[in-house]
């Protein structure tokens, strides 16, 4: 079954096929789109505290992960190399950039700016990893990227300096992250993980300390944490799971579900109404995961040209 070789894949035992690798990148995106509802439910801790609690319930996720698996299928912490820590640092970049950015511009401002992470993924593929673009995968981008521009048209901000050059870092480090994690098959999918929450964290209490302290509302505080110990610690290691299955500029493509699924739960609740746009675009961005899904066009991994 699909789990059954999931978990295995997980344990280091085989290799995950496409479709499955390209599903479990797609459905962590679907996970992470979650965080939009959290941070909108906030009741008055700033991005910083946010962040702070996030990545907090983030690496104690990955502890318990760890601890767990130290009797049969202990995660191996002696592989983590060079690659391994700049790939957490570009994690913990992006997950404070993203938040930091939709806290300061329109959420239609950062899905528009992130909608270049494929481009990104291409060219760090192909120059790193020597992956060359399927006409598959060119007509998905192409279709995605129409999508994303439908979904701007009518909330992009771009007076809003620095939250648009926030969001614009993005798509760089999310295709950089890509081909390091892609280019390192045998390190555990938990190890960057632990790593950029664990820098998230850290980072993140020492600004929030600095300006507004870390208390909060227990409110406050357990939306946080759950973001960082459900969204992210069940999420994050299967994206970096997919990884070994799906080529760089493709990842980049699936992971849009989160982009598209963000506005439609802060429509469910706190009932932030989305355009007509935006539900048009999303459709339109769906439409090009799934079709990409569905080609199963698999690249073989090489090593890094790094």
């Amino acid at each position: 079954s699909v789990l059954r070789d999931i978990m295995r894949a997980w344990a280091g035992d085989g290799e995950l096929d496409y479709r499955t690798g390209a599903l479990i990148v797609a459905g962590s995106g679907v996970m992470f789109s979650f965080t939009a509802i959290l941070f909108r439910g906030l009741d008055e801790a700033s991005d910083w505290q946010f962040l702070t609690f996030r990545g907090g319930g983030a690496a104690v996720a990955m502890l318990m992960v760890i601890a767990l698996r130290a009797g049969r299928r202990p995660v191996d912490l002696g592989s983590t190399g060079w690659r391994t820590i700049l790939a957490g640092c570009l994690l913990a970049a992006m997950s404070t950039l993203y938040i930091l950015a939709f806290a300061r511009t329109t959420v239609a401002t950062v899905t528009f700016l992130i909608a270049a992470g494929p481009l990104s993924g291409a060219f760090f593929g192909r120059v790193l990893l020597g992956e060359r673009l399927t006409r598959t995968t060119v007509v998905a981008i192409g279709v995605a990227a129409t999508g994303i521009t439908i979904m701007a048209a009518d909330g992009l901000d771009t007076d809003a300096a620095d939250g648009f050059l926030l969001a614009a870092l993005i798509p760089a480090c999310l295709g950089l992250y890509n081909v390091l994690v892609r280019s390192t098959p045998d390190v555990d999918p938990v190890v960057p993980a632990l790593v950029a929450n664990s820098i998230v964290a850290v980072v993140a209490a020492t600004a929030a300390l600095a300006s507004d302290g870390l208390g909060v509302s227990f409110r406050d505080f357990i939306l946080g944490f759950v973001a960082g110990f459900v969204l992210i610690g069940v999420g994050l290691p299967l994206f970096n799971l997919g990884h070994r299955s799906v080529p760089t500029a493709q990842i980049s493509l699936l992971i849009m579900t989160e982009l598209v699924l963000a506005p439609l739960w802060v429509w469910i609740w706190p009932g932030e109404t989305p355009s007509t746009a935006t539900l048009v675009g999303g459709a339109v961005v769906i439409g090009a995961v799934v079709y990409q899904i569905a080609a199963a066009d698999r690249v073989p991994l090489r090593s890094p040209a790094v």
